[in-house]
């Protein structure tokens, strides 16, 4: 797919033209709009400059028609009026709203004035801001100025009208002909003279600004149509090229372009000739590639169909050949499931007939089974019908797939009956039994090309399936020769078992007793094996084995052996520990149903072991925990304060002269001695301190949280307990203690440094008078010190 090199270019320069096109027109338009707007500030201009004339011509009028009514009437507010003009014209006074209107006209004699006041300003100053020509100016200037000299006959003959006496009826006479006789029309006329002239040269100024303008419209109004005629112009190229690069009418394109993106690739794109490298073109090449993305995809979902349908054929099989209990059923089972669920026109079996070397039918599916009535397949190379797909499968020992079968020339004999059936292709899969070659697994598909890797791969996997069924046909006969073997050999097993001395039993899979041997019988103390089933095996167990004997027989039950130590209580109440080694008992098909257990009596052995245990921690004459026991507590003893900080004691008792005890009336009270002073103190200390015996007199005392005064209490009460007086056989008997203390971590940080520190601290309460205690200290390492290294010099 290549751009268009001509034509975008091309549209890119008209869409160029016409945006500068159109920024052309928009100002001439803006230049047409000022021109007329020139007109109108022509016209206005021209406006102003007669109404400024015609304002100085109506003060003179209004002035005059002011002073004569006040000559006649002598009304004083005329002569007001009359100020009041001459004050606004000279900007003395306040110019009215639209003073170039009718306006002294409309005031009467009441004085009411028909519109406001605006700003004072001279009238000459209006006129030199109308941007009249000097000439205009002066015309004007010499108007006002003439207005402005007639003025004094007026004032005079307003005088004359205010004088008072026998003449005033004259004087206002005089007065009223000063203000019509020939002078004063003269001097009226002095003064629209040059208002007249200014009129003239002011009309012919402004109408000829006017005509300009109006000429200036013209020619902007000219240009105006003829730039949006070139926009017009340039539009229509615009839309042609752009035409040619879309290639048809908008609304078809986005039509199209609609229609793909819905997934419609099926309809083509029609382009017009000469319009190959458009967008339609592109749309066009663009449908025509989705067009074969969606063939090619339709084409690997009937592919994914075909192997899922294959896929649900092999999961058929292999429920067939769980269930099939021969190869007859299994066959026909196979075929229909193929044909069924695999999608195919006709499956069919075939197995060596030896005599006739030929491959018979034995099992067949299909809507065209009845190609197979007098079919003939030899397996011999030299025959014509023994080099077709079946007959080299077998003899190759291999699998033959026949992709085109109308076509291929193995398929000769036999390629009327495919033309007939509509066959397009065939597959030929050898079965085995034993590493044999013994038969032939043939299907046929409508459409050629069909076995593509995939598929084969699965076909084989079906064959794979059906070689182990056939195996296991075979296995399960000889199975079947086994067992009536297995029940000759049952009696004399049987025998074997009530003789038995271990118990021998079975149990079923709801943990229910069903066989047991006399063995058994005698440990559960039961008369006879009804007896025992009366009651359940739980109730035999003791409480606290019952889960475990339980999870064993579930793990039994799910095909694991396993051994199991418990203890029961018999019928008669006798309680023995017994060992049973459990295995599962299979059926037939192979599930377990039963457990197997051998069992012997372990009591014997059980008590060895408890009393092993029991001496190697606990001493054997008073009970106490033995040294072994005591490394252990006094470890976690020392971790513990280590977290938390807190004392440790450790006390080191010595009984005194209990040589002379042993010596004198013999070890047997020197031992019960012991074991009355162990139960005393016991009594003593707390639950969580310890008491151990190392061995003759010799004890220990390890206190949790103690320090040294409440060591020192300890002491005084272990001393008071070992003081009272004893009764031992026929002996009263009194002894005495001695108790040496040592602190951790300040006389020792481990049992060893501990013991030898309260073992000094025991001699120096011995050498002070026995019966008391004494706290380790640093002296009496320094004198063991000095008396170790005294005995090796002199044993040296």
């Amino acid at each position: 797919m290549t751009a268009p090199r001509r034509n975008i270019p091309r549209f890119s320069r008209y869409l160029w033209l016409t945006l500068g096109m159109f920024v052309v027109f928009a100002g001439s338009f803006v230049v047409y709009v000022r021109a007329e707007k020139h007109i109108d500030r022509a016209n206005e201009r021209r406006y102003q400059s007669f109404v400024l004339a015609e304002e100085l011509r109506q003060s003179s009028d209004d002035l005059t028609r002011m002073v004569r009514t006040y000559v006649v009437t002598g009304d004083p507010i005329y002569k007001q009026h009359y100020q009041e003009i001459l004050d606004i014209r000279d900007g003395r006074k306040a110019r009215p709203v639209d003073y170039e209107n009718v306006y002294w006209d409309l005031v009467l004699a009441d004085d009411h004035r028909p519109r406001p006041s605006g700003e004072a300003v001279p009238l000459l100053d209006l006129m030199k801001q109308a941007g009249f020509t000097e000439e205009e100016f002066a015309k004007l200037a010499e108007a006002k100025a003439n207005s402005d000299a007639l003025t004094r006959p007026e004032f005079a003959a307003m005088a004359l009208v205010e004088s008072s006496g026998p003449s005033a009826q004259a004087n206002r006479d005089r007065a009223i002909s000063m203000l019509h006789d020939e002078a004063y029309h003269r001097a009226k006329a002095g003064i629209m003279g040059p208002i007249r002239d200014f009129q003239g040269m002011a009309d012919q100024r402004t109408l000829e600004a006017v005509h300009r303008a109006e000429a200036e419209a013209t020619r902007m109004r000219f240009a105006f149509i003829l730039f949006g005629l070139l926009l017009a112009f340039l539009l229509w190229r615009m839309q042609h090229a752009l035409h040619e690069i879309l290639g048809g009418a908008v609304d078809e394109v986005h039509a199209r372009i609609a229609r793909l993106g819905s997934g419609d690739f099926s309809s083509p794109v029609p382009v017009a000739a000469g319009m190959e490298n458009s967008v339609l073109g592109w749309l066009s090449e663009t449908q025509g590639g989705l067009a074969r993305i969606a063939a090619r995809r339709n084409e690997v979902e009937a592919k994914n169909q075909r192997l899922t349908q294959l896929y649900a054929a092999l999961s058929q099989c292999n429920q067939a050949i769980v269930r099939c209990t021969d190869e007859a059923e299994l066959f026909d089972l196979i075929c229909r499931d193929v044909v069924t669920f695999g999608g195919l026109s006709m499956a069919w079996i075939g197995l060596l007939d030896p005599q006739r070397r030929e491959i018979k039918p034995v099992a067949c599916f299909g809507r065209d089974t009845a190609y197979l009535l007098g079919l003939r397949i030899s397996v011999e190379a030299a025959d014509s019908h023994g080099n077709g797909p079946s007959g080299r499968a077998f003899r190759g020992d291999q699998p033959v797939w026949c992709q085109d079968f109308k076509n291929d020339p193995t398929t000769l004999p036999w390629r009327a009956d495919g033309i007939h059936f509509g066959w397009g292709s065939s597959a030929a899969l050898p079965l085995h039994r034993k590493g044999e070659v013994v038969g032939v697994f043939t299907i046929y598909a409508d459409q050629p090309n069909v076995f593509d890797e995939a598929e084969r791969n699965l076909l084989l996997e079906m064959v794979m399936d059906i070689d182990y069924a056939l195996a296991s046909f075979d296995r399960e006969a000889l199975r079947a020769q086994a067992e009536e073997a297995l029940k000759q050999s049952e009696l004399h097993l049987r025998t074997i078992i009530e003789t038995e001395p271990e118990c021998i039993k079975l149990v079923d899979s709801q943990g229910r007793l069903l066989q047991m041997n006399r063995a058994g019988l005698a440990m559960l103390e039961a008369d006879s094996l009804a007896q025992a089933q009366s009651i359940t095996l739980k109730d035999f167990i003791v409480p606290e084995y019952r889960d475990a004997f339980f999870d064993l027989h579930n793990r039994v039950m799910h095909g694991e052996s396993g051994t199991l130590e418990f203890e029961i209580t018999g019928l008669a109440g006798t309680r023995r520990w017994l060992e049973t080694h459990a295995a599962p008992m299979r059926d037939a098909k192979g599930e377990t149903t039963m457990l197997l257990g051998v069992t012997r009596d372990i009591t014997a052995r059980k008590e060895a072991e408890a009393r092993i245990h029991y001496l190697a921690h606990f001493d054997a004459l008073t009970g106490l925990p033995n040294r072994t026991q005591l490394e252990d507590r006094v470890g976690y003893a020392i971790s513990l304060s280590q977290r938390s900080q807190g004392p440790v004691a450790l006390m080191f008792l010595d009984l005194d002269h209990f040589k002379d005890i042993n010596d004198t009336l013999g070890h047997s009270v020197g031992d019960a001695l012991l074991v009355e002073l162990a139960r005393r103190l016991r009594l003593v200390l707390r639950e969580e301190d310890t008491l151990s015996r190392l061995g003759g007199d010799e004890f220990i005392f390890l206190l949790h949280g103690v320090d040294a005064q409440g060591a020192a209490h300890v002491a005084r009460k272990v001393l008071e307990v070992i003081a009272e007086p004893y009764r031992i056989e026929s002996y009263d008997l009194n002894v005495t203690g001695s108790l040496g203390i040592a602190l951790y971590p300040d006389d020792g940080k481990d049992l060893e440094t501990l013991s030898k520190s309260a073992d000094a601290a025991m001699y120096r309460a011995k050498q002070e008078g026995r019966n008391g205690f004494c706290f380790f200290t640093a002296e009496m390492q320094e004198h063991s010190a000095r008396h170790l290294q005294l005995v090796n010099a002199l044993r040296q």
